[in-house]
């Protein structure tokens, strides 16, 4: 007799224009569709009814809004997939005693006393961690469960080949901040003006692109891609998968430290890390565009390398394993404060 299918759910919710296409929603929904690609699993989703559709081509989940669960329901037999504010379907009692396993992503920046999620990080769960660094923050602080590795994926299917006439020596993707961005436009308009050696270059700032397709096709105009990720003070990146998407189209790369990064952005290696002020990366800007171009190309091959390691078949595989290991972890209460 055939086993049915053991449901997966998720939850979603957004009020924002681009709600749908930031990374976090973007590596969730890839969650949503592993789970859809083994036939051990059902994976259904609820939309919160604070969920604005607007026509919004970068919405990831739009394909699923028709198929979606019009109320939230746990069976008994169910998993639940959290990621950020998910926890906020469930009421106080279920967060304190979920009535079923919680697969939940967590980023080190919800231990921020500022941050309303520092809370659910007390409430039982698997948790899965994208950094290694992530994973022993997390279990520094002390989080409620055991927490797994599992790095995000690049979806290959989705980035442009790699231009070999690139028309800017630069680009700045600011969107996280703003106000850098603009401090390196000011500095890269100001060398170009006093040098005769002009920097052909762009800034990306706020809004976004209308999709995540929009953005890759603006890397890949730039032979050096500067990523300016969440700061410190903003409790930095879970993983922060734009310079890892940028290593697959072979740009030349260069990122502060960003918690989340540091498996893949290894300092002079795969890229440049400078400090994370203006004077350090506009040094590093000028320090990539009079590099040797061996050495140039070098950095590039590492890091495609290491990129290319990232694959959505070995993050499936890994969430999978995780979700079949789920009631054994569920049942072992060493592993968390209280569950019961």
């Amino acid at each position: 007799m055939k086993t049915a299918a053991r449901r997966v759910l998720f939850h979603r919710a957004w009020t924002k224009y681009n709600g749908g296409t930031s990374g976090g929603q973007l590596k969730v929904r890839d969650a949503f569709e592993h789970f859809g690609s083994s036939p051990l699993f059902e994976p259904r989703v609820y939309f919160g009814p604070e969920t604005v559709w607007y026509d919004n081509p970068g919405n990831v989940w739009h394909p699923y809004r028709e198929q979606a669960l019009q109320q939230w329901d746990i069976q008994p037999s169910a998993l639940l997939f959290f990621a950020g504010w998910d926890w906020k379907v469930l009421s106080a009692e279920q967060r304190e005693k979920p009535p079923v396993p919680v697969l939940n992503i967590a980023q080190p920046r919800q231990m921020m006393l500022p941050d309303a999620r520092r809370d659910y990080l007390m409430h039982p769960a698997i948790r899965i961690a994208k950094s290694t660094v992530g994973k022993k923050m997390l279990e520094d602080y002390g989080v409620n469960g055991p927490v797994f590795f599992i790095p995000d994926a690049v979806d290959f299917s989705l980035i442009p080949k790699p231009n070999p006439q690139p028309e800017l020596d630069v680009l700045i993707a600011g969107l996280k901040n703003p106000r850098m961005a603009r401090a390196l436009e000011r500095r890269l308009r100001w060398h170009n003006f006093l040098r005769r050696d002009k920097i052909r270059f762009k800034v990306q700032v706020p809004p976004k692109l209308p999709t995540r397709q929009d953005f890759l096709t603006l890397v890949n105009t730039a032979r050096v891609v500067v990523y300016l990720p969440l700061t410190e003070s903003q409790g930095a990146e879970g993983f922060y998968l734009p310079p890892l998407e940028g290593m697959v189209m072979e740009k030349f790369v260069i990122c502060p430290y960003a918690v989340g990064n540091a498996d893949f952005c290894i300092p002079n290696e795969t890229c440049l890390l400078p400090a994370y002020d203006t004077a350090s990366v506009f040094s590093a800007i000028l320090e990539a565009l009079k590099m040797d171009n061996a050495r140039f190309h070098q950095i590039i091959e590492a890091g495609r390398a290491i990129a290319n390691r990232h694959t959505l078949e070995e993050e499936r595989k890994a969430i999978l394993e995780l979700a079949g290991k789920a009631d054994d972890l569920w049942q072992d209460d060493s592993l968390y404060h209280t569950k019961r």
